[in-house]
């Protein structure tokens, strides 16, 4: 949610790639150093058949490292990082950036952490889920934001639940959500074809995707299950009732977040632990909101090796035929 200075122009660089029976359009970006963009449903996604806008994408201009938006997302698809040849440990992990349903912030909350990760030998897919329609103009976007931010409101110390946010937000979660099993669902039934075990999958998710991340582990079925997950300073609804089949957690947030109340990251953790369930909680001093994959000098900036060795202690890291299935 931060530096959402949303005005310049859209990138030039496009591709249109065949998968299965589905053509990508054109307006849909494969980023620099991924290995392809796959659509995840066979054809209308459902619940937004009348949808009529699609995919843009700006750069978020004063930032010195990238910082695009993509908005507008109606055809939802999954981006592929792949590890070097001879790397690949099996593990799969897809990234589900944030925006409050409105738009995706795609480099440092997607594209950055999956080439981290893929260095890491992990299978990295970075998720563009659907999200509610915003200006088609990149000059009108600075104001919604702003309105956008005054809508979501801030909440106070004691505040445990997720942000409110509009209808069309309302919308667009249950659609991101619907797209995050989705991609789970994709990755597992094509496991053979990315080379990932099929049983080590699991999802990431920040801000609102967090909120996409906490839809999979809350309700799933078991092609939709993740294997494990990550909801950083995750915007969602419940924790309970856990689910008798709930997968691990890593959940991390910084205690002067102004837009996801802190103590919600605590919640999370205590209906995990009361469950029996694995969970591990990190809530940094300092970090704010959005913080991701950015260095800031802060105390979040820890949480991206915390996650290593994380993914380490549950024997992620390690090839799939010297660890077993989580």
């Amino acid at each position: 949610m931060k530096s959402l200075h949303l005005c310049a122009a859209l990138l030039s660089a496009s591709v249109a790639l065949t998968v299965s029976a589905q053509q990508i359009p054109p307006y849909i970006q494969q980023p620099e150093g991924s290995d392809g963009v796959y659509a995840i449903w066979p054809g209308t996604p459902p619940g937004s058949g009348h949808v009529t806008w699609h995919e843009q994408s700006t750069n978020g201009g004063g930032a010195t490292t990238p910082n695009r938006s993509v908005r507008n997302v109606a055809l939802p698809t999954i981006t592929l990082f792949k590890p070097a040849p001879g790397t690949a440990n099996g593990t799969a992990v897809i990234i589900a950036p944030g925006g409050a349903f409105m738009f995706l912030m795609v480099d440092y909350e997607g594209y950055t952490m999956a080439r981290w990760l893929a260095q890491q030998g992990v299978t990295a897919f970075v998720l563009r889920y659907r999200v509610g329609h915003t200006p088609d103009n990149d000059a009108d976007m600075p104001a919604f934001v702003g309105q956008l931010l005054k809508t979501l409101g801030h909440p106070g110390a004691a505040d445990a639940g997720p942000p409110h946010g509009t209808a069309a937000m309302e919308e667009a979660r249950l659609w991101g959500e619907e797209d995050g099993r989705q991609a789970i669902r994709y990755v597992r039934q094509h496991a053979a074809d990315f080379g990932v075990d099929p049983h080590r999958i699991g999802i990431v998710g920040f801000s609102a995707g967090g909120g996409v991340t906490m839809g999979a582990v809350m309700k799933h079925d078991a092609e939709s299950r993740p294997d494990f997950a990550a909801p950083i300073y995750a915007a969602y609804r419940t924790a309970t009732p856990v689910p008798a089949d709930a997968p691990p957690l890593f959940i991390a947030l910084a205690d002067d977040d102004d837009l996801v109340p802190p103590i919600a990251g605590a919640r999370l953790y205590e209906a995990w632990h009361a469950a029996g369930k694995s969970a591990e909680l990190h809530i940094f001093d300092k970090g704010g909101h959005g913080f991701g994959m950015n260095q800031q000098n802060l105390p979040s900036d820890a949480w991206i090796g915390l996650f290593k060795t994380w993914l380490g202690s549950q024997g992620l890291l390690s090839p799939a035929s010297q660890s077993p299935h989580q």
